[in-house]
């Protein structure tokens, strides 16, 4: 028997990104031994390191009529066919507790708890095949599969990469790690995610045209590959900083960089938390790159780090992704200290057209 269910755009993402191999291992939406050992122990059913559920859940009703059925038809909301999912297990998650594990808190100011918890307990897992192959993201242009990721790494000839990941435009604190990079290795990712963020996080728009600058006027094109990530933010700290590198292994990578508070929100995790749990893990298959938070030192007048300056308590400025927004939302020019004027002035245009945050709009549309 054959089902058909409506899916959001965000399962949209994950179906073409566990298509296209963004998600390898993963064939398919997980079952309930994958969903629980990843929950308990941040590995699939056969040890492979995996620390974020990737799950289809469904109504409750339509929950009921898949008991009955073998395959279910994923339709996006024009009616069209996506993919076809062959069911091989249908449970229901116990989300109360499941997301205290993942994302170490039930708090409802955690943007991902809330997102998580308005979700249905009932899932469905099973194989995917996609039916539909056009590529529906915000950006096609800079929406590259893993395959065309590694066949430009091949053709510009780089045998060691970097992967970057960022949801902001680029200030000096990230810079001065992205060029750590490309000293230690032949090129670096730099690799924007783009799916599903919290409301007051940068717009896509921004982002994009913050790193434009960079690549035309200040970084070699021979070194830098820019594309993005169409997977949503689950903003789950440590957790999610083991995933985003398992995604960059799958674009490629031989290296990875984690810094200060990886995908974090809030004050929800430890400035390093995310060091630490790199450490427990051995077979990512990827090299982490385990940076400290840049900062602008007064008296050294440069960008450093506290392992190689001796002034933080009395000369640092640090640079905060946050402190940024509200100069830029108050319409005045963040310090040179913390983002080029060349990129300020291009998001104090995008303030005065109501395009430097993410909107709601826009948050439906990616």
């Amino acid at each position: 028997m054959i089902k058909e269910i409506i899916i959001d755009r965000d399962t949209y993402l994950e179906v073409q990104n566990i298509a296209n191999k963004v998600f390898y291992p993963l064939e398919g939406f997980m079952d309930s031994a994958d969903y629980k050992n990843v929950v308990n122990e941040m590995r699939l059913n056969n040890g492979a390191p995996w620390p974020i559920p990737i799950t289809l859940d469904v109504p409750k009703d339509k929950f009921n009529d898949l008991i009955r059925a073998d395959k279910v038809i994923l339709k996006n909301n024009n009616n069209k066919n996506i993919a076809e999912l062959m069911i091989e297990d249908i449970y229901k998650v116990d989300l109360e507790n499941d997301v205290k594990k993942i994302f170490g808190t039930r708090s409802i100011n955690h943007p991902g708890v809330v997102k998580e918890l308005m979700r249905s307990p009932f899932r469905v897992g099973g194989r995917i095949r996609m039916l539909t192959q056009d590529k529906n993201y915000y950006y096609p242009k800079y929406s590259l599969t893993p395959d065309e990721v590694k066949e430009k790494f091949k053709q510009l000839g780089w045998k060691t990469i970097t992967g970057f990941q960022t949801r902001n435009p680029i200030h000096l604190a990230h810079e001065y790690l992205q060029r750590i990079a490309l000293e230690v290795t032949d090129g670096l990712l730099i690799q924007p995610l783009v799916g599903w963020r919290k409301h007051n996080d940068f717009s896509v728009s921004s982002i994009i045209k913050s790193y434009k600058i960079m690549l035309k006027y200040f970084y070699p094109k021979s070194n830098v590959l820019f594309c993005l990530l169409n997977t949503s933010m689950r903003y789950a700290g440590p957790r999610e900083a083991i995933f985003h590198a398992i995604l960059r292994r799958n674009f490629g990578c031989t290296h990875f960089i984690i810094g200060r508070d990886h995908a974090g929100v809030g004050n929800f995790y430890g400035k390093y938390d995310a060091h630490k749990l790199c450490d427990k893990f051995s077979d990512l298959g990827i090299q982490i790159l385990k940076l400290h938070e840049p900062y602008y030192c007064k008296k050294c007048r440069c960008i450093v780090t506290e392992k190689s300056c001796v002034h933080r308590d009395k000369y640092a400025l640090y640079i905060s992704g946050t402190q940024i927004k509200l100069w830029l939302l108050r319409g005045k020019y963040p310090p040179i200290e913390f983002m080029r004027k060349e990129i300020s002035s291009i998001l104090l245009r995008l303030k005065r057209e109501n395009k430097l945050l993410c909107n709601e709009e826009e948050r439906n549309e990616v």
